[in-house]
């Protein structure tokens, strides 16, 4: 059990404060400098060296979790590992965005201040060990991307863009009154809000404690599920992914969506046991539901776009799955998951952007026929898709091979048959893509012109092989974090 202290380890802190430092330097200079992309130079080197300082941090901890503020901020492997993915995606977001952004009108340099502040309060979400500093961490990064959200202005979209932004500002601050009440009601059942001071005082078992702190899960549950895309609470998810420019879509599918389920994974696992075994029961009923409703709703949506917005809460489903088994289980479990699907991910929607940029548009109408107009995006796109579904030797079969083992060592042995079968939905849709690249022609399509994009295309290419390699070596990200000692620091 990790004891409190009054220390500070400020290298534990490097990351956040490199990119909080990197957010506040390029968002002076953008008063001065109105070129986003030399914005962009300066924010690519800020989060390179916050995402190395990160490995390094990664590597130490495997000897011990380092506390920081009394225990409340906790780097142990999950909240280092959680933070090099999302920096990962931050950099990936960045390219993604270094052409696109110019030349969907987007061209103002606070655009990277922004991403570069979300991230920061993301990777504190992951380290949080205290609920007060996890919902400042969690309002740090939401606030950015609501601005995000809304940021097309200038152009046809700018209605649908300004839509997704109000409508996720006013739905996440809904969830976050329920996760502050929920934080209210836990520390009226415990007095405390550390989690490591809170573990024993439920362990305590008063009757009306129980109650009370079963209620405050209950409440935390909901603003967490809001976050991670949990059904019911996914209903902003496709419109907010949707209406957000594309570039902005990549960063939430991945960044925001590890920061989330990287605290759920934490709660979960340190007061569940503790709790109302009902609570694990709904949340594997709210698993299941995720998984039926995403993925048979990503069968009938007209845009690819949209599909794969559906695509992202099925995935929000099946990491809940690991979250379940709680505890080192399902710390391994989600940690590799969470990496291999950044990677994928963030790769068709980068793709997803260089289409709809030449093209006009992401229907499946503007995919006909790419096999021979774009080869490469066609060829990496393919791969992306057949490894969100699945399919081996790519990451994603792995991955879904450890969230389904880790739901049969905890005892949900219908949820993972049931994740099969929606897994095999899943290929329906990715696969429709496919078929539409290399069989289907539609000559009448929007040619927009449009310079090459360099950042782009390495974006893909980095992801691509990133997306091969973990499936072909999976070992070598697992060997990182898979220790003879528990992950999380505070069981």
């Amino acid at each position: 059990m990790l004891t409190l202290g009054t220390d500070v380890n400020f290298y534990s802190l490097l990351p956040p404060i490199i990119l909080i430092l990197t957010a506040s330097v390029t968002l002076i200079l953008a008063l001065f400098i109105k070129s986003s992309r030399f914005i962009a130079l300066l924010s690519l080197a800020g989060v390179g060296l916050a995402a190395f300082l990160n490995l390094f941090l990664l590597i130490e901890v495997r000897s011990g979790a380092i506390s920081s503020f009394g225990g409340r901020y906790i780097v142990d492997i999950p909240a280092a590992a959680f933070g090099l993915t999302m920096l990962i995606g931050l950099l990936l977001a960045i390219l993604i965005s270094f052409d696109f952004v110019p030349f969907e009108g987007l061209d103002f340099p606070e655009y990277y201040p922004l991403l570069v502040l979300s991230t920061a309060g993301a990777v504190m979400m992951a380290a949080a060990n205290d609920l007060i500093v996890l919902i400042l961490a969690l309002e740090i990064m939401s606030l950015a991307v609501y601005v995000l959200s809304a940021w097309d202005q200038d152009t046809e979209d700018a209605g649908q863009s300004e839509e997704a932004g109000m409508k996720y500002f006013l739905l996440g601050a809904f969830a976050s009154a329920f996760f502050i009440y929920g934080i209210a009601l836990m520390y009226g059942a415990t007095g405390s809000f550390t989690y490591t001071t809170i573990i024993p005082a439920l362990a305590a078992d008063g009757f009306t404690q129980g109650v009370l702190a079963s209620l405050a899960a209950l409440l935390i549950l909901v603003g967490l599920g809001f976050k991670v895309a949990l059904a019911p609470f996914h209903q902003w998810a496709p419109d907010v992914y949707t209406g957000a420019p594309t570039s902005v879509t990549a960063f939430m599918s991945v960044v925001v969506k590890t920061a989330a389920i990287a605290a759920l994974l934490r709660f979960v696992s340190y007061s569940f046991p503790f709790l109302n075994p009902a609570l694990l029961q709904l949340l594997a009923v709210l698993i299941a539901v995720t998984l039926i409703v995403s993925n048979f709703a990503a069968l009938v949506q007209p845009g690819v776009k949209r599909m794969l917005a559906y695509s992202a809460v099925a995935h929000a489903g099946y990491l809940g799955m690991a979250v379940l088994a709680t505890g080192d289980v399902a710390a391994k479990a989600v940690i590799w998951y969470m990496m291999a699907y950044t990677f994928m991910n963030i790769g068709a929607f980068a793709v997803l952007a260089l289409v709809s940029r030449q093209q006009g548009g992401d229907s499946y109408d503007h995919f006909a026929g790419l096999g021979r107009r774009r080869p490469f995006l066609a060829a990496a796109l393919s791969v992306f898709l057949l490894s969100l579904a699945g399919i081996p030797p790519l990451a994603g079969f792995f991955a879904k091979v450890v969230v389904f083992q880790a739901a049969l060592s905890s005892g949900y042995a219908w949820l993972a048959v049931l994740g099969i079968i929606t897994s095999i939905v899943a290929v329906v849709y990715y696969v429709r893509v496919i078929i539409t690249m290399y069989a289907s022609e539609f000559e009448n399509y929007i040619n927009v012109p449009q310079p090459a994009s360099m950042m782009g295309n390495i974006a893909v290419l980095i992801a691509l092989i990133a997306t091969i390699g973990l499936g072909l070596m999976p070992n070598v990200w697992y060997r990182l974090f898979d220790v003879g000692k528990q992950l999380m620091a505070g069981m």
